[in-house]
């Protein structure tokens, strides 16, 4: 049989009832369009978080106190000198000379910052001198830290570009003075803008001294910081994150064989841990929003029964004239069929869009759409369209000639 006549009738037959037609592929459109849009922002999100640990550069390594919920807790029972201190990041240096070439505290706190009579609530960032050039991050305006702000705590900040916009200030912003509930700051510097991440705005913060902001926070909170620390350019980092946990087990004390009351990460380790999680979000949210082409693939199934029935007539008229029943079956199966591949179109179009809105208005950026999934937009509606459409496709095939012509 040739493949033009029954394409041909069903095309006739989707044009004959355009708003029924529409109506019926709305499920599949949305279907395709939620899934594009769900992939379109976990690779967005997947590409922000990667190109902000690249900005540190593949030498960083990152040491941070282990959490309790991450812990079972017969280990948290067992592990002793929970602290990471600043003693701690002066001894790992000392320690291993030959691999950690330098080591950064980070912390971070919020508070709520005022400036001639206009206050707004941001991130701060507690650190020393070191912190801007390891991460790769400039300054548009003004210093950086120097090592006697560091060692005297005294009470200067580098802005971001997001605290200059949301306090209003004209002008050049280098040598005013902000305040917060306990300090009063200088501003010494502005920094290069990075750009928004699915609202998290790393522009939307003040950095102080470490010294400086160490007495607003509770003695605990001093007890468990953050590091960031560079390894020799020679090394492999994840031979380096090694070294660095066995440094930091001697320093700590703590024997062979117990559990570690800190972790240690390269950027390699993130990176294959964001890909992981990204995976697993990427299969978890396009299983749940495939429910949608269920939904759609069974009002397919609904309509093409409906539309068997109202052309009994022609079926019997057709069977009469010498169709046959694969004739039949095969025009409606593509009638399916179509009504779906053309909802998948729809889709792909409706989704890309709405993902690049949202991408950008949440991530900065549009997220990529892989080509696999461009593919499946347009194989899984054909293959919903042949499975759903095969019920009533071969309850039109199977009908009797004199039977149909009969119907009213």
């Amino acid at each position: 049989m040739d493949i033009r006549e029954p394409l041909d009738a069903a095309i006739r037959s989707i044009k004959a009832n355009k708003l029924r037609s529409a109506l019926t592929a709305l499920g599949i459109i949305i279907g395709v369009a939620a899934v594009i849009v769900v992939i379109s922002l976990i690779q967005g999100l997947e590409k922000s978080v990667l190109k902000q640990v690249e900005t540190a550069g593949s030498q960083t390594l990152f040491i941070r106190p282990r959490f309790r919920n991450e812990t079972p807790p017969e280990e948290w029972n067992r592990i002793r000198n929970r602290d990471l201190t600043l003693e701690h990041m002066r001894a790992l240096k000392e320690d291993i000379p030959n691999v950690v070439t330098q080591v950064t505290p980070v912390f971070y706190t919020g508070a709520q910052i005022k400036w001639s009579g206009k206050s707004t609530s941001t991130q701060v960032l507690m650190t020393d001198e070191t912190y801007l050039d390891l991460n790769g991050l400039g300054l548009s305006s003004g210093r950086n830290f120097v090592p006697a702000d560091i060692r005297l705590g005294t009470k200067v900040c580098i802005l971001g570009s997001s605290v200059v916009t949301k306090l209003g200030i004209q002008g050049n912003p280098i040598g005013q003075i902000i305040s917060t509930d306990t300090l009063s700051l200088e501003i010494i510097g502005v920094r290069e803008t990075q750009g928004s991440s699915l609202g998290n705005d790393p522009d939307d913060q003040i950095i102080i001294p470490l010294k400086t902001g160490l007495p607003i926070l509770p003695e605990q909170t001093r007890r468990s910081l953050f590091f960031q620390a560079k390894i020799d350019s020679s090394m492999n980092a994840d031979d380096g994150a090694e070294l660095v946990e066995d440094a930091l087990r001697r320093i700590k004390g703590i024997k062979s064989g117990e559990p570690t009351s800190f972790r240690v990460f390269s950027s390699k380790q993130i990176t294959a841990l964001v890909g992981n999680i990204t995976a697993i979000i990427t299969s978890v949210a396009g299983g749940m929003v495939s429910i949608a082409l269920l939904v759609g693939g069974i009002g397919i199934m609904n309509i093409m029964l409906v539309s068997v029935t109202e052309r009994t007539r022609e079926i019997g008229v057709r069977k009469a004239v010498g169709a046959k029943r694969k004739d039949i079956l095969t025009q409606f199966l593509i009638e399916a069929s179509l009504l779906c591949v053309l909802g998948g179109a729809v889709g792909i179009l409706l989704g890309y869009a709405m993902g690049a809105i949202v991408g950008i208005f949440l991530l900065g950026e549009m997220g990529g759409i892989p080509l696999w999934s461009v593919i499946s937009a347009f194989v899984v509606p054909a293959a919903i369209g042949l499975i759903f459409g095969m019920y009533p496709a071969n309850k039109a095939s199977k009908m009797d000639p004199i039977e149909a012509l009969r119907y009213e």
